[in-house]
């Protein structure tokens, strides 16, 4: 049982994507423990080997002290994981429904198979961890970590790459152009995924440049002068 919840754990982040496209591109690039031989190194595997390679991304390496001061925020929200996921099995168990596996994970994203209350409370887990270890970093390490978070999300597209995007030209979003324009991108991410279905998986590439199209000239049309400056100067260093 232990194994299969560290590689319950590790596949969470694994497959945790940048944004969550369903939502709009809300989430951020948190995936701590995304490391595929994370879950496989056996049972005494350290959850802080694979917090350290996920901030190596970023050009961030702990110093002794920092690692010190890590380790114990880690080993907590893996515990708190491991709870998580046990509870939520003894619960299916007691029900009659399948345990949460990793395999379960594997075919449905990762993020709480097909269970949307454990797949939230895990996410939360993430979440919380991932502040508590990035204030214990140096002013230094934190722009490097904020830089490459950013570039993670751009990357992405969406709903949370506009956000950022207009953050770092100095023309962020406004508390009424927001769920406005979340909303247009939810509706975009439904659309893709009718025509992935249609498509049998694999939506047709003309028909995906032309929502893009269309959900951007929806987009531009909710912006100031300003942000639609800074969005086209983003999209012309593209």
């Amino acid at each position: 049982m232990r194994r299969c919840l560290m590689l319950v754990f590790a596949m969470l982040f694994v497959c945790a994507p940048i944004f969550a496209q369903e939502e709009g591109g809300a989430g951020l690039p948190s995936s701590l423990f995304g490391s595929t031989d994370f879950g496989t190194r056996g049972p005494q595997a350290n959850p802080m080997d694979a917090v350290k390679k996920f901030f190596a991304q970023a050009k961030v390496t702990f110093s002794g002290d920092q690692e010190k001061a890590i380790k114990p925020i880690v080993e907590t929200a893996f515990k708190q994981v491991q709870d998580t996921v046990e509870r939520f099995n003894a619960q299916q168990a007691a029900g009659g429904g399948a345990e949460v596996d990793a395999g379960q994970r594997r075919g449905r994203g990762g993020r709480g198979g097909n269970n949307p209350q454990l797949a939230a409370e895990l996410q939360k887990i993430n979440d919380d961890i991932l502040p508590k270890i990035v204030v214990l970093l140096k002013p230094d390490q934190q722009t490097a970590f904020k830089k490459w978070q950013n570039d993670q999300i751009k990357k992405g597209g969406g709903f949370a790459a506009l956000k950022v995007t207009m953050e770092e030209a100095g023309a962020p979003l406004n508390s009424v152009q927001e769920p406005q324009i979340r909303a247009l991108y939810v509706e975009d991410s439904q659309q893709r995924q009718q025509l992935q279905r249609q498509g049998q998986g694999t939506a047709d590439p003309a028909k995906l440049a032309e929502l893009e199209k269309a959900t951007l000239a929806k987009v531009v049309r909710l912006l100031t002068p300003e942000q639609r400056k800074a969005l086209l100067d983003s999209r012309a260093k593209q």
